[in-house]
């Protein structure tokens, strides 16, 4: 049996939807107009832009068939894969993407909300286009984990409620299934699959099918066979979830007891509600809680849960709405709740991102809710004025709560303006000024964090990097094994502490570091790189070429191990493999005075002097004060026969160097040759 031809819909309807969906996007665009000139912040290095796996060649693979990834999202991974291979390292393409995304969802939010038939579907949608809310996930490139699964969610969602039993009738189950509805039943399936492979947070959507179908009509037991695939995938994909993101780690991200958790998901509950209604005063790290059972406000909001819950459910016959909206905004919380852990709780336990399926219940409650004030034609004028004025409002707090995403000084400025204790954000902070060359202002940052949070360990590490920079190596060495007795298990603290030692001199110790950082993360590029340099100092450099191989196989786009490879190639004879791999890191980092002055010399060696010579001359003029550069460019000015040449640049040496004994012998042996 066919499914019944789609009804013929006239002009103007066709007109007027098209018309509807334009102004939809529209009103998205304009809110968020102001993304697409952002930057990058926090976590996007590691999610996207210093992440070895986005730019490997072979990372489809290993983001889908290996366990190296933090989290199995492989289909988040897969886009932000590609994109890098058109945009880079420029912002502007995938804040773009996430722009793109989201007006899609608020179409196809759109969408189920009309097949749902829910008075205000328009506005529903306008409210969630524009909702400053939203901001956090869509402005915040590693966040398209939300988007993407989203998407999914709400794909899987419109495919459900195309099939005919999901209609409030549901058909007698002796009727046979009609043409195409094993089909939307499979899409739906395979969305939800897309969904939990984007992100985990998506898994309580079978509880919302069942949620859709007990809303319409009595729930039976075909209805509980068909959503048990849903179920099964959702149970599935959870686990896996769970295990990418605990194994190889014993950190706790929370210590708290099941009291504790209750309580603080009960008042989590109505953080959302009042930020989804009154979106205001929103903060990328909010104040941490200190949960106390013993104070009567904690019972509060748990009281007040219950009490809604239980005066929705008697309410249930004549308003079933009801109590289906306020069970969705909690289940689909539920993930992010504190009964289990999200690392971001380290921080705060509640974010704005968290609620962004969530905030579909209060948009369509609110849009209803104003639907019915509408229908009666002498109210009619001012719920249009009201609603032009709450979608103006809120595009307006979009709008500006965009511009905090600028970059990262801005959001983190932003954020301690509103919420001075966060001790992620100082630290954050310290590491930009570190990298503008504030280092006293980035060590007040540190230490800030560290006094706000004595056992933040981050910031030991980042402390200890400011002193092993500076030359302060026992200083540095001080605050890398503080880091460790917060977590013992950290690999970055194992390998700084590494550098320290290479730094001091004691590389046996050294290597028994970097060994350690491996053993907990045998990914890690770095520390094999920096492995096969104390290797290298002991004189064992067979063993520290296989570990720079592996390093490079690791991240092939690693310029300094092409070049520490380069010199073992060099020292064990094989100039041409050298040359290579020079080359090579001088690609991957056109600016390497050292790759390109040492390139020079192994042409040098091989007799091809013009080229040595130009590439000295390259390395002097980007990097004029590069003594060895510029001494190694007179030996060969001399060698070519061009005195003249090599004496100025010799004496140019000694006027930067005095001390650059080298320069003055050469310059004295020229002398006595008569030049």
């Amino acid at each position: 049996m066919a499914l019944p031809p789609e009804p013929i819909r006239p002009a103007a309807t066709t007109a007027r939807t098209a018309g509807l969906a334009a102004l939809l996007v529209l009103a998205g665009l304009v809110a968020y107009l102001p993304t697409l000139r952002n930057g990058f912040v926090w976590d996007d290095g590691s999610f996207l832009t210093a992440n070895p796996l986005i730019k490997a060649p072979d990372g489809l693979h290993r983001f889908w068939l290996t366990t190296e990834p933090t989290d199995y999202w492989p289909v988040t991974s897969t886009t932000l894969w590609l994109e890098w291979r058109l945009w880079g390292a420029h912002a502007a393409g995938y804040h773009a993407t996430n722009l793109v995304l989201h007006l899609s969802e608020v179409l196809l939010l759109w969408a189920v909300l009309r097949r749902l038939r829910l008075p205000g579907a328009t506005l529903a949608a306008l409210l969630f286009a524009v909702h400053p809310v939203n901001v956090e996930s869509v402005a915040w490139v590693a966040q398209r984990k939300n988007l993407m699964a989203m998407l999914f969610f709400l794909l899987s969602a419109l495919g459900f409620l195309r099939t005919r039993w999901s209609e409030a009738g549901g058909g007698r189950p002796e009727q046979p299934a009609l043409a195409g509805e094993t089909g939307w039943y499979a899409f739906s399936l395979a969305a939800f699959v897309l969904a939990l492979l984007s992100k985990g947070s998506v898994a309580p959507l079978p509880l919302v099918l069942l949620g859709i179908l007990a809303w319409r009509r009595p729930v039976n037991r075909r209805d509980l066979l068909r959503l048990a695939p849903f179920f099964l995938v959702a149970a599935v994909l959870a686990a896996v979830n769970v295990w990418f993101q605990t194994h190889g780690t014993h950190e706790i991200i929370r210590e708290a007891t099941a009291l504790q958790r209750l309580l603080g998901a009960a008042a989590a509950v109505w953080f959302y509600l009042s930020k989804a209604l009154l979106p205001v005063h929103l903060v990328f790290v909010y104040p941490q809680w200190r949960i106390e059972p013993g104070q009567l406000a904690w019972w509060l909001p748990l009281a007040a849960a219950v009490g809604v819950t239980g005066g929705l459910w008697r309410l249930r016959r004549s308003v079933p709405a009801g109590i289906f909206a306020w069970a969705y905004f909690c289940v689909m919380l539920l993930p992010v709740l504190g009964f289990t852990d999200v690392f971001f709780m380290r921080y705060a336990l509640v974010a704005d991102h968290y609620q962004h399926l969530a905030l579909i219940a209060v948009v369509a409650v609110v849009a209803a809710g104003w639907a019915r004030w509408h229908a009666h034609p002498a109210r009619a004028r001012a719920a249009e004025v009201a609603a032009f004025l709450a979608v103006g409002g809120l595009m307006v707090l979009t709008w500006r709560q965009n511009e905090t995403y600028r970059d990262e000084e801005t959001l983190y400025r932003a954020t301690l303006a509103r919420s001075p204790e966060s001790w992620m954000v100082y630290n954050n902070l310290g590491l930009l000024e570190s990298a503008a060359g504030r280092k006293a202002a980035a060590r007040a940052d540190y230490e800030e964090a560290l006094r706000l949070n004595p056992r933040f360990a981050e910031a030991y590490l980042n402390r200890g990097q400011l002193a092993l920079d500076a030359g302060a190596l026992d200083r540095a060495m001080a605050d890398f094994q503080r880091a460790l007795q917060e977590r013992p298990r950290n690999p970055e603290a194992r390998y700084n502490l590494g550098n320290a030692l290479h730094g001091l001199g004691r590389d046996r110790e050294a290597i028994a570091e970097y060994e350690k950082a491996l053993a907990l993360r045998p990914t890690y590029a770095e520390a094999e790189n920096n492995l096969g340099v104390a290797l290298a100092a002991l004189g064992r450099t067979a063993e520290a070429l296989g570990h720079y191989q592996r390093a490079i196989a690791l991240n092939p786009a690693y310029p300094e191990v092409r070049y520490n490879l380069a010199n073992a190639l060099a020292g064990g004879g094989d100039r041409a493999g050298a040359m290579i791999q020079y080359q090579e890191a001088l690609r991957l980092r056109p600016d390497y005075p050292e790759a390109e002055t040492n390139l020079a010399l192994a042409y040098e060696q091989a007799g091809r002097l013009p080229e040595a010579i130009a590439l000295f001359q390259r390395a002097v003029s980007v990097h004029p004060d590069y003594v060895e550069a510029r001494n190694s460019l007179g030996i060969a000015l001399a060698i070519a026969g061009r005195p003249a040449e090599a004496r100025a640049e010799f004496e140019e040496v000694l006027r930067r160097r005095p001390d650059y004994q080298q320069a003055r012998q050469n310059l004295a042996r020229l002398q006595a040759m008569g030049h």
